[in-house]
């Protein structure tokens, strides 16, 4: 007669508990990384809806608000609702879905109505070094021996004809600048006219009369 001899199994190893353990605390990694890659990113910001030019004032229909996923110290460069962004001006070409930063725009608000007015002088009379759009300059006229301020602090909205927002070497110098007031305009007309024109960076803070207040002669 034959008998059976039942084999008892013996229990997992120390080792292969481990093993398993390990593994299933990899899975549950592994959930929980896909389930935070698959949430919608929860951060509001500003974006332009359309090409925006140097020197544009940015309005209601120029940009959209979007959720991004962003590292922190990139979010708070960026402006969380729409209306942080509007009435402040570009201080260089932002692309059509570009998120709008801090530095891509003018600190404060457009405060009004602006007249922009070309301004094509000798390299000379350019005492700037490296001149970008956005910058606030002073122009003065120079009458026989006497030199006064006819405009301060008017924005440069591009420089040289190809606005790559940069001086040139050339011999002249192509500004575009915008004052907001049109005895401004009249004022930086005449003395492009009459007399000798010369361009420096505006020092900020300083007492004078502003680009809305032109000097007289």
């Amino acid at each position: 007669m034959e008998h059976q001899i039942d084999r008892r199994r013996s229990l997992p190893g120390g080792r292969a508990v481990v093993g398993g353990l390990l593994m299933a605390v990899a899975a549950v990694g592994v959930f929980v990384a896909y389930t935070r890659a698959s949430e919608r990113p929860t951060t509001a910001v500003a974006v332009a809806s359309t090409r925006l030019l140097a020197g544009a004032t940015i309005t209601a229909g120029d940009v959209d608000l979007v959720e991004a996923d962003l590292p922190a110290e990139v979010a708070r460069h960026t402006f969380g609702a729409a209306e942080d962004v509007i009435g402040r001006i570009a201080l260089g070409p932002i692309a059509d879905g570009e998120i709008v930063q801090a530095g891509m725009v003018t600190d404060d608000v457009n405060g009004g109505a602006r007249h922009e007015v070309a301004v094509t002088l000798p390299r000379a009379q350019v005492a700037v070094g490296r001149l970008k759009q956005g910058e606030r300059v002073d122009l003065f006229v120079t009458y026989n021996d006497a030199t006064e301020l006819v405009v301060r602090s008017a924005e440069v909205v591009q420089i040289g004809s190809s606005g790559d927002g940069s001086i040139t070497s050339d011999r002249e110098v192509e500004l575009v600048v915008a004052v907001p007031s049109g005895d401004a305009v009249t004022a930086l007309v005449d003395a492009l006219r009459t007399g000798d024109v010369t361009v420096v960076r505006s020092t900020f803070g300083a007492d004078g009369p502003s680009a809305s207040e032109p000097a007289g002669r």
